[in-house]
């Protein structure tokens, strides 16, 4: 029977069972919510492409890439079955790309930037993006392990980087030119770590076209990666496998193969790799002795770096013979008086003077004997009337004027490199006025390497910047390396060799500048001088040319007396012959001397 009192007490009961039960209640309430409410977020992200694109822009803000690609591809996928076309997604297939790359996914990512790339949306956008995306492909091709591919764009891009592709090439630092040589810079620690330097890439093609074509690629990339600091073991690893590709394909006797042993060679010196060094020059000196025949003076740069390179291993004997031949071949070549013409007016004028941040000209300095270069046929790369397309005469005293003098001597050498390489040579840049070397280097400031009155060889009227194709001579050119070869017959040597620091700044390679000093000089340089030392040699030309006249040199291993003693440095810099210019540093010809020990000094 009801009564109140059980009314309340079974009331009671029931609240209390009610409470009890509220908070798994409530519990199994919010898991279902929670469960409905991520079934229905899970279904609109995967039919909703705007909701998955939102998803995904989300976590790639985040940085979560592994999270945000799927969501990426999946709007990807579903904006296409709605019937988006290919240029409407192709900027979204970029963010896709780059979240890809950022999980490690490289194969996907330059899937998804290749696609991209090909569009129109791509074509239309500003040049500096495009590189920008061209860029992060090559970069994904190269962690993914495709380095043909990659090799191919930064190939392209220093064709398109021009004279920035050179170093200190570019006078303006914000050009296209210098943005495209910056990306193919910044790829260098990538491929330092994707190339082995002591092992070569196995190209995947097997095609000798393909593999050529990644040859020269490679070649081109190392050449622009050993003028740059930090760049030899990315340059090492690029042009020994382009040295390899090709001596396979052509033959180490191929003229293509025989080139970059000319710049793969100082790199492994550098790196302490010589019996790696030894072999290249021995490959390409055989190479060139059925050619040239082995006793001729044009095969004195192959025996000159093997002969270093024996001196920096300790085998003084096998220096020494070399040398020896050498200097036979020379003998035999151009007479035991060799060295004896012109030197006192050679002296007198200027002809081989060192010029340099330690041997400076004063602003009153200029050439009186300046003639236009393409009066003796010198292909010149601007207007010919303008004075930078001017050379100084220095004619030889008692030989024909018409063909003894410098402009007539680089029209050969050109006519021959021209010849022999297929190259268009021309004239970029000869005589340059203190005043002009002033407003340019003002113009110039702190980008390039625009050197500062008084420093320029140009001022002399006996430097010329020499243009290959349009653009600043290359190592990789075949014109270079036959400058190289025969500059020295026709009386240029080149003024700023790796490594030296003859201007201001990290480093003044500029393989594209050759000096005049004269035949006589240039012969001794090649002969007797120290590899890569122009200044330091031509700062003590006396010493070198009395011991020529001699016939004593001294033997291999042993101390270059010319370099060490200061008295005949410092003749080059007194008065002696030409007097200093006013201001110039009394002690500037024992910068040069190691032994002195005043300044610095590069070996």
């Amino acid at each position: 029977m009801f009564t109140p009192s059980n009314g309340v007490l079974g009331f009671r009961g029931v609240a209390k069972a009610m409470a009890l039960r509220s908070p798994i209640f409530f519990a199994g309430a919010f898991l279902a919510l929670a469960i409905a409410y991520l079934t229905y977020f899970n279904i609109t992200l995967r039919t909703d492409p705007v909701a998955a694109e939102n998803r995904f822009e989300l976590l790639l803000a985040a940085d979560a890439p592994r999270r945000a690609a799927p969501h990426g591809e999946r709007a990807l996928a579903m904006r296409v079955r709605n019937g988006e076309d290919t240029e409407d997604v192709a900027a979204f297939k970029t963010r896709v790309a780059i979240a890809q790359i950022k999980r490690n996914n490289y194969d996907r990512g330059v899937d998804l930037l290749e696609q991209a790339l090909l569009s129109t949306w791509a074509r239309n956008l500003d040049i500096r993006e495009r590189v920008r995306l061209q860029d992060q492909r090559a970069r994904a091709e190269i962690l993914a392990g495709d380095l043909e591919s990659a090799v191919a764009v930064y190939a392209s891009f220093i064709e398109l980087a021009g004279d920035a592709a050179s170093r200190g090439g570019e006078d303006d630092a914000d050009s296209l030119n210098a943005y495209y040589a910056e990306q193919v810079a910044g790829a260098r620690a990538l491929f330092t770590e994707a190339l082995n330097h002591t092992s070569t890439y196995k190209p995947v093609s097997r095609d000798p076209t393909t593999k050529l074509a990644t040859a020269n690629h490679m070649a081109a990339l190392g050449s622009f990666y050993a003028m740059r600091d930090e760049g030899a073991y990315a340059a090492a690893g690029m042009l020994s496998t382009a040295y390899q590709i090709r001596k396979s394909v052509l033959g180490g006797d191929h003229k293509d193969t025989v080139r970059l042993a000319l710049i793969l060679g100082p790199i492994y010196v550098e790196m302490g790799r010589l019996d790696d060094a030894e072999e290249l020059y021995l490959d390409a000196f055989h190479a060139q002795e059925p050619v040239k025949r082995s006793n001729s003076p044009d095969l004195s740069l192959y025996l000159k770096l093997l002969a270093g390179v024996y001196e920096k291993q300790g085998r003084m004997t096998e220096a020494q013979a070399l040398y020896e031949h050498m200097r036979r071949i020379f003998q035999d070549a151009f007479g035991g008086q060799r060295y004896a013409v012109n030197r006192e007016r050679d002296r007198r004028s200027d002809v081989n003077r060192p010029v340099s941040q330690y041997f400076l000209l004063d602003s009153g300095y200029a050439p009186t004997d300046l003639v236009s270069a393409a009066a003796y046929s010198i292909p010149t790369g601007k207007a010919p009337s303008i004075d930078e397309m001017k050379l100084r005469l220095a004619a030889d005293n008692g030989n024909d004027p018409r063909e003894a003098n410098l402009p007539a001597r680089l029209a050969q050498l050109v006519s021959l490199c021209r010849s022999e390489s297929g190259d268009s040579i021309s004239l970029r840049s000869g005589y340059r006025s203190y005043e002009t070397q002033r407003i340019l280097h003002q113009r110039n400031g702190r980008r390039g390497t625009v050197t500062p009155p008084g420093m320029s060889e140009h001022q002399t009227g006996l430097g010329a910047d020499i243009n290959v194709n349009n653009r600043f001579m290359r190592p990789t050119d075949r014109s270079y390396q036959c400058f190289e070869e025969n500059a020295f017959r026709f009386g240029f040597i080149l003024s700023y060799p790796p490594g030296n620091d003859y201007l201001p700044g990290e480093d003044s390679h500029e393989p594209w500048h050759w000096r005049y000093v004269g035949v006589q000089t240039a012969h001794l340089y090649r002969e007797a001088g120290p590899y890569h030392k122009p200044q330091e040699f031509l700062a003590a030309l006396p010493c070198y040319q009395e011991r020529a006249a001699s016939g004593y040199f001294p033997a291999a291993g042993e101390p270059d007396i010319c370099l060490t003693q200061t008295p005949l440095l410092a003749v080059a810099a007194s008065a002696g012959d030409t007097p200093q210019p006013i201001g110039e540093k009394d002690n500037s010809a024992r910068i040069l001397n190691d032994a002195a020990g005043n300044g610095r000094s590069r070996q």
